[in-house]
């Protein structure tokens, strides 16, 4: 997601100018790696969402609504314990890293004020945020990262903060256009890349929006611009580095068709590389939409998945009972057989001797008057013989009718399953 450093510049900006000032109502904690916090501030309400969610890592004032927990987390509450009922002072933002702090001034139960400083850190799966008091010891983060996890820097309760590790990157404040160029044609990788790895802040699709204002294909290695491309990259650079440190964001969402519906990527600046941009008044709204409409389609995929996942095992299901129905049926296919063998067996009753392993009778049912040999149980009598096949006869008929019956259920629970099946992708 392009949540970069511009981008986080300009969400400082507007969360300063709309919450500076504003007092803490309440603390929410809906999910377990997001802080929804109620704030009053010039005569309005609003609502800051801070998420460290590995994939939607950001912060903003949302107009969501989600359900909160029974049992408020423990950071929750410690949250409410410091924070609630303090006035916001500042927001703060520290050299185009994704690491915004806001500055609260609240009092303790003994009435004692103090500053302390709710810090959200937005860096994909490393994301957190983070309580620190005026001292910039940690007072806890809903996430604890101790030295098993990372030896380079401990997120733990009682340690001091210590900011992320620095990038070797030039900020935007201080970029010379000319000498970003010049330096570029020392570089065989792509320009979008080398921009990437140059420039703080700047997100891919920022990178790609700089190449595409310079006319160059992101793809072109570095080293190979010609003089022309060289004075476009230079006009388009400037052009950009003006825009930021000029504060003039353009919030606006890039859309994946014309019909507005799909969110693809969002931005504060002016993107041209797309077709179906919309512009909103603020970041804040940008992102509020932008992460709803995501979060909508997650859960909605999410919901899809979990009909599908249904919807296969009982097809799977079904063509398995399916299967051993068909195999039943054939099994009991030749039930008119042991009919038969039953009552030739009892028209000849008086001439079948007895402890006969099998007897040859005459098929008087058959136009061709062929005989037949039927197998018999010597233990048995040719009567308990004839009773025998019946026997089996009736129950190969019940299965038959039974086995039936359900074969066809199968079969019409199983046409419906499948017309079900597509209906998720409509």
């Amino acid at each position: 997601m392009p949540f970069d450093g511009i981008v986080a510049r300009c969400v400082v900006e507007e969360l300063t100018k709309e919450l500076a000032g504003g007092r803490i109502e309440k603390v929410f904690q809906p999910e377990a790696d997001e802080i929804l916090i109620s704030i009053r501030a010039r005569n309005a309400n609003y609502k800051l969402l801070l998420s460290a969610s590995a994939n939607y890592p950001r912060i903003h004032v949302t107009s969501g609504v989600k359900e909160n927990p029974a049992a408020p987390p423990v950071f929750c509450m410690l949250l409410r314990k410091h924070l609630s009922g303090g006035k916001i002072l500042a927001f703060e933002f520290h050299d185009y890293e994704r690491i915004i702090g806001m500055q609260v001034e609240s009092a303790n139960e003994l009435g004692d004020v103090s500053v302390k400083k709710l810090i959200i850190e937005i860096m994909g799966r490393h994301s957190n945020i983070i309580l620190v008091n005026s001292e910039n010891k940690i007072i806890d983060a809903i996430k604890h990262i101790d030295s098993d996890i990372s030896r380079v820097r401990e997120v733990m309760p009682a340690r001091t903060y210590i900011l992320p590790p620095g990038q070797n990157k030039t900020s935007p404040d201080f970029l010379d256009p000319d000498e970003l160029v010049n330096n570029c044609l020392s570089s065989q990788i792509p320009l979008e890349k080398y921009l990437l790895n140059n420039i703080k802040g700047l997100s891919p699709l920022l990178c790609r929006e700089i190449c595409h204002r310079a006319g160059i294909d992101g793809g072109t290695p570095a080293a190979a611009l010609d003089v022309s491309q060289q004075a476009s990259l230079r006009l388009a650079a400037a052009g950009a580095i003006k825009e930021i440190s000029g504060c003039r964001f353009k919030p606006c969402i890039i859309f994946e068709d014309e019909t507005l519906e799909k969110p693809l990527d969002f931005h504060c600046m002016d993107v041209y590389q797309y077709q179906y941009v919309k512009s909103l008044e603020s970041m804040s709204k940008a992102l509020d939409y932008f992460y709803t409409a995501r979060d909508r389609s997650e859960r909605l995929k999410q919901k899809k998945s979990d009909v599908l996942k249904v919807l296969s095992n009982a097809i799977d299901r079904c063509n398995k009972k399916l299967a051993i129905q068909q195999d039943t049926m054939r099994e009991v296919s030749d039930r008119e057989k042991l009919k038969l063998f039953g009552e030739l067996i009892t028209a000849n009753i008086y001439c079948i001797p007895v402890n006969s392993k099998s007897v040859t009778l005459l098929n008087y049912y058959s136009e061709g008057g062929e005989y037949i040999d039927i197998p018999m149980d010597e233990n048995l009598l040719p009567q308990e013989n004839a009773q025998k096949y019946f026997k089996r006869y009736s129950k190969a008929k019940s299965t038959w009718m039974y086995t039936g019956k359900q074969l066809e259920e199968t079969r019409k629970e199983l046409d419906y399953l499948e017309s079900v099946l597509h209906q998720p992708e409509n």
